[in-house]
C-alpha cells in the first residue's frame, strides 16, 4: 500500500511558522501595554504622593511649592505621553491579533485540504484493498470449478 504523501506539508510548516511568530508578536504586543499600564498607575501614584506631600507643607515656604509644583507638571506630562502611548500600542496589539487570525485561518484551509486528501487517499487504498480481496475471491472460486 502506498503510504500518504502531503505535497504540501512544507508549505503547513511554514504556515505554523507562521502562526507561532504571529503569537509571539501579540504577546510581545499585550507586554507592552501591560508595562505601559503599570507604568501609568505608577505615575499616578507618585503625583497623588506629591500632592500630599505639598498639602502637608506649610504654606510659607515657597521653595516647596514651586519645587512639588514643577515635579507634578512634570508628571502630568509624563501621564499625558504614556497614555498617548498606551494607545499606540493598543492599535499595534490589534493588528497583530488580526494577523494572528489571518494565519490561522491560512494554515487551517491547509489542513482542511490535507484531512481532505488524506481521506481521499485512504477511500482508495480501501478500494484497491477491497477489489484484492475480489480477486483472490474469484481465483478461488476459479480453482473449484
Amino acid at each position: 500500500m502506498k503510504k500518504f504523501d502531503f505535497r504540501l506539508e512544507s508549505v503547513l510548516k511554514v504556515r505554523g511558522l507562521h502562526k507561532k511568530m504571529a503569537e509571539r508578536e501579540v504577546a510581545i504586543a499585550r507586554a507592552k501595554v501591560n508595562k505601559n499600564q503599570q507604568e501609568l498607575e505608577q505615575t499616578k501614584e507618585e503625583f497623588d504622593r506629591s500632592f500630599h506631600f505639598l498639602a502637608g507643607q506649610d504654606a510659607n515656604l515657597h521653595f516647596w511649592h514651586q519645587l512639588t509644583s514643577n515635579y507634578q507638571a512634570n508628571l502630568k506630562k509624563r501621564e499625558a505621553e504614556l497614555i498617548e502611548r498606551r494607545e499606540e500600542l493598543k492599535e499595534k496589539l490589534e493588528v497583530e491579533k488580526k494577523n494572528l487570525s489571518r494565519r490561522m485561518k491560512e494554515e487551517k484551509a491547509i489542513e482542511k485540504l490535507k484531512d481532505y486528501q488524506q481521506q481521499v487517499h485512504q477511500e482508495e487504498v480501501e478500494r484497491t484493498f477491497q477489489k484484492e480481496i475480489e480477486e483472490i475471491d474469484l481465483l478461488k472460486r476459479g480453482n473449484k470449478g
